[in-house]
């Protein structure tokens, strides 16, 4: 029985992962859970797979967060300007300004605050903002189902502009569509997210431009405000469907031309020819035979891009007014609140690695070749 689930370890965590994203789509249940169901699922399988090198990549990444939170902490507390200045005003008196050092600790020494901040983060308590007079770590509970979302929706739509365009373009290698194909993706690759935001915005939005009294372009998508998905299930995919192309197409760009090279590779390798012999039809030789071994350096850079994605994703929030993090960041910053910051810029960051992490996982389940063997640490 262990074995059997070990040879069909690829079938069955990618049909937990279909299943867990269908139960989020008719229960729709907070979309942390979500992410903690899907990262529990690429654990489970990773250990399956191999457990001693889960094992070991786990132990490796606690000492990267302790880390990341160390050099978060100190950039921080290394701003220039004393905080208690900076959320009183200038015209605060010394009493005031050493009752809110005092609140903040920042009368204590550096190890001892870092010693402190880091035992309540194990604990899930990011500190209190002195500015919005909340939970930090309920602020940003709140503010990463946006983020997720939107993050969540650009993979989609960039793996479902990618996967069909990249096998057509390595079938069909060296054709007038190949080059066609890879002009118009290699035009978005160039293009900033944020600069492709604008021009969605100008050319889907508000109309367009006027050229002699007519409008090159349409008022079809809403450019602003955040519906949730349990209000309205359209009008939540209609206010995300701009920011998620700003943020889909250069990856859909990364994952179309990667996926391209992987295929021209794979459809010279004699198990296609073998295929081609027994005649069976090219869609299901691309599809059925070649798209999987093509397939895995894709999963990794979809991993390795998230990084991007997270940053990308607080540049598009704050031009459509989403409040994701990268919003809750933004109010903290302008209103100089350094413990917002401090805490959203590490679950941020947090975030990043675990993703980075769950590619190398299901990366070792989905890939009978790696088990028993190291796939190599990236984070």
């Amino acid at each position: 029985m262990k074995q059997l689930v070990r040879d069909q370890l690829g079938r069955i965590v990618t049909v937990a992962l279909i299943a867990t994203v269908a139960w989020a789509w008719f229960f729709r249940p907070p979309f942390s859970w979500t992410f903690g169901v899907l990262v529990a699922i690429g654990t489970t399988g990773a250990v399956i797979a191999d457990g001693r090198y889960a094992l070991r990549r786990i132990a490796s990444v606690i000492p990267i967060l302790v880390g990341v939170s160390f050099v978060v902490f100190a950039l921080m507390a290394s701003l220039p300007g004393d905080p208690a200045i900076n959320i009183l005003g200038p015209a605060a008196t010394p009493d005031q300004i050493e009752i809110v050092r005092t609140e903040l600790g920042l009368d204590e020494p550096f190890f001892s605050r870092y010693g402190n901040w880091l035992g309540g983060v194990l604990l899930g308590d990011l500190g209190s903002s002195i500015v919005l007079r909340e939970d930090i770590a309920d602020g940003i509970s709140r503010s990463m189902t946006p983020t997720l979302q939107l993050m969540a929706y650009s993979v989609v739509i960039s793996l479902a502009v990618a996967l069909p365009l990249g096998v057509w373009a390595g079938y069909r290698q060296g054709s007038a569509s190949d080059r066609a194909i890879n002009n118009v993706m290699l035009g978005f690759l160039a293009t900033p997210n944020y600069v492709l935001a604008v021009l969605l915005v100008l050319f889907l939005a508000i109309g367009g431009l006027s050229v002699v009294g007519n409008e090159i372009g349409f008022h079809a998508l809403p450019a602003a405000r955040y519906v949730p998905l349990g209000d309205n299930v359209v009008l939540h995919f209609k206010h995300l469907l701009l920011p998620s192309l700003s943020l889909a197409m250069g990856q859909a760009a990364v994952f179309m031309r990667l996926l391209r090279s992987d295929m021209i590779g794979t459809l010279r390798l004699p198990f296609i020819d073998l295929a081609r012999s027994k005649g069976l039809p090219t869609r299901r030789i691309l599809w059925r035979h070649a798209l999987r071994p093509s397939s895995f350096t894709l999963l990794t850079v979809v991993g390795l891009t998230m990084g991007l994605l997270i940053g990308g994703a607080l540049i598009v929030e704050f031009i459509f007014t989403l409040p994701g993090v990268g919003a809750y960041i933004f109010l903290g910053v302008t209103q100089r609140d350094f413990i917002a910051v401090q805490g959203g810029v590490l679950v941020i960051s947090t975030l990043y690695i675990i993703v980075l992490t769950m590619s190398d996982f299901l990366y070792l389940a989905l890939d009978p070749r790696l088990r028993g063997r190291e796939v190599g640490a990236r984070a």
